[in-house]
């Protein structure tokens, strides 16, 4: 059984009872659905760090990818207290910490930020 919603142009298969099963979308939206999808801005485990712990973006994220001050430290080329320094909530670090941090920690500049 197939249901044709003219306004968007989405088709929903359903099953013997009715229940959906599938959605058939224009080639166009899926691709937006797409894109949209690569888009979410931060992990879900990410966003518990900032909101239920207090994390800064900076401390969540290195937490998230498994990393210590220290570690984050030495893939830096900094000290160890630099690193608290740049994950204090407060601080606001220059886009170049951020541009060196986003590699390390493979995301992006925006996502290290508030």
């Amino acid at each position: 059984m197939i249901e044709h919603i003219e306004e968007s142009q989405v088709q929903i298969l359903k099953d013997q009872n009715g229940r959906p099963l599938y959605a058939v979308v224009p080639y166009e939206e899926y691709q937006a659905l797409i894109e949209a999808d690569e888009k979410v801005t931060l992990p879900h485990k990410v966003v518990e760090l900032i909101a239920l712990k207090g994390l800064s973006p900076m401390a969540a994220w290195r937490k998230y990818r498994g990393l210590s001050q220290k570690e984050m430290a030495q893939k830096l080329g900094i000290s160890q207290g630099a690193v608290a320094q740049a994950e204090n909530a407060s601080n606001k670090p220059h886009y170049a910490t951020l541009k060196s941090w986003s590699q390390v920690l493979d995301c992006s500049v925006a996502q290290l930020t508030d």
